[in-house]
């Protein structure tokens, strides 16, 4: 029995209605070069999209300075949260290797995005992924791009490892106080120099690394970053076998991961002797290390773990300041005493202030605080302090003003910095701080480490430039350092390698 069948005409295209379209650039370095890649893709694509009668050119999303094996990259997350939303119907970049090297990442993005409707068109390829065989030459792209990246990695690695076993390793003197590099590629003595033989010279004599730092600072005396010198970084170089000549190459490495981590055995480590001009002795180094040791093993340290800090286990926490600049006392653990310290000495300089440091035995023995604030002093006898009292804040403030630092640095604000409140610590979530150098520079850095110290969490120091691409980005992000094709950078994500 034959059916009647009516045939419905197919509707005609609106030749007025434009498909939203997306456009994603990645560079994975951040040379000067790469950022005028980076430069001329976005200025290409907003033409060349924008111009086009098909196409609205609903946003740019960019990724600069972070490698393609990421996950963790805040304008490809971007783009996926706004694909979730219909923001937008097809995808354009440049090339696979730009959109991901990991072939398992550009599988699971493109058919997510194919499953909300949108296509993704590589313009190098030609490949678009809404067509029959576009997923399966896709595939084949990507596997090749990760295979050749993957080489390259394997070959470099070979190559350093070479040069390790040679006694030539890559090596960055420059970094370290008193080594400049000539025009040859070597590295020599500049006029930093003498300053560096004069710290070990009296850590030599007994001195620690606290009463250098001091001494440095009272003096007025800068890095060669223009800094003034924190204890630790003092440390740092006074441990440093490269100021006797040596060198230690891979400490530290890229894992499977792509992240560079602290070489804890995993690798072998290569301990070259005579690798270039020693700034000290052998004898004044070693010296120098039996008094740092000595000076070390004087206080031992406490075997109970500090209580995390919560407004429970120190309800005082928030009532505790420094009666020199008013400044808040923040808690830190050194040798597993608790202490407060003063937030302005410690964010500024001994210049700005004296501050004061009273360990959290003495402030549990003024308890209970009345409410308010609560200003602290130090208690001096012939030059030396034998304890600490406190006032009430209407009884300082009736004779003090908070003191501010004239750095030059603009107001802590949202409008200043409108990322202040969004960027954490990738390795324990906690806050970056903002502290300010002498010399005006700001940093932000983990607020975990600055508190509880290096058993809690190795932490992180971005230069605030570093933070301006992410004033335009909605969202939080976690920071950390990562090494890209050999040099070390900063990453961003949108969650911590951990939860505190």
């Amino acid at each position: 029995m034959k059916k009647n069948v009516t045939i419905i005409p197919q509707r005609p295209a609106d030749a007025n209605r434009k498909i939203p379209v997306a456009v994603y650039c990645r560079v994975s370095t951040k040379s000067e070069h790469q950022g005028d890649s980076l430069e001329n893709q976005i200025a290409h694509y907003t033409q060349a999209v924008g111009e086009d009668p098909r196409y609205e050119l609903v946003e740019i999303y960019y990724d600069f300075g972070i490698s393609g094996f990421k996950e963790s990259r805040p304008g490809f997350q971007h783009m996926m949260e706004d694909a979730e939303a219909g923001r937008f119907r097809q995808v354009i970049t440049k090339a696979i290797t730009r959109f991901a090297r990991n072939t398992r990442t550009v599988l699971e993005s493109t058919r997510r995005l194919k499953e909300l409707g949108i296509g993704v068109y590589f313009e190098l390829q030609g490949i678009d992924t809404l067509s029959q065989e576009g997923e399966l030459l896709m595939t084949l792209y990507a596997a090749f791009g990760q295979a050749e990246s993957e080489g390259a990695r394997v070959h470099t690695l070979m190559t350093l490892k070479r040069k390790y076993e040679e006694g030539k390793p890559p090596r960055q003197l420059q970094r370290s106080m008193g080594y400049s590099k000539g025009e040859d590629g070597e590295f020599y003595p500049d006029e930093y120099a003498p300053l560096v033989v004069e710290m070990f010279e009296m850590a030599a004599d007994g001195y620690t690394a606290a009463q250098i730092t001091n001494y440095l600072n009272a003096q007025g005396i800068t890095n060669h970053n223009g800094c003034a010198f924190h204890r630790a970084s003092v440390t740092r170089m006074l441990r440093n076998p490269a100021y006797k000549g040596d060198f230690i190459a891979q400490q530290f490495f890229v894992n499977d991961e792509r992240r560079l981590v602290k070489n804890r055995g995993e690798k072998q480590m290569y301990y070259i002797q005579d690798d270039h001009i020693p700034l000290v002795t052998t004898q004044l180094w070693d010296l120098a290390q039996e008094t740092l040791n000595a000076a070390t093993h004087r206080v031992a340290p406490t075997k109970s773990k500090p209580a995390d800090l919560t407004d429970e286990n120190y309800p005082y926490r928030h009532q505790l300041f420094c009666a020199g600049c008013g400044h808040r006392l923040n808690r830190s653990v050194r040798a597993g005493r608790v202490l407060w310290e003063c937030n302005g000495k410690a964010r500024f300089s001994k210049d700005f202030c004296d501050g004061v440091c009273v360990t959290d035995d003495e402030v549990r023995s003024w308890l209970p605080l009345s409410d308010g604030g609560h200003y602290v002093f130090a208690i001096k006898a012939k030059g030396k302090t034998t304890g600490h009292g406190h006032m009430t804040e209407a009884e300082w403030k009736s004779t003090h003003a908070k003191a501010a630092h004239a750095n030059g640095a603009p107001e802590l604000n949202e409008e200043n910095y409108p990322y202040m409140n969004r960027v954490y610590c990738k390795y324990c979530g906690s806050r970056l701080r903002r502290i300010i150098s002498n010399a005006g520079k700001v940093t932000w850095i983990c607020n975990g480490l600055s508190r509880q110290g290096k058993q809690f969490c190795k932490g992180v120091r971005v230069p605030d430039e570093k933070l301006k691409p992410l004033a335009n980005m909605a969202g939080d992000f976690y920071i950390g350092k990562e090494k890209v094709n050999g040099t070390e950078g900063y990453g961003y994500s949108r969650k911590p390698d951990r939860r505190k």
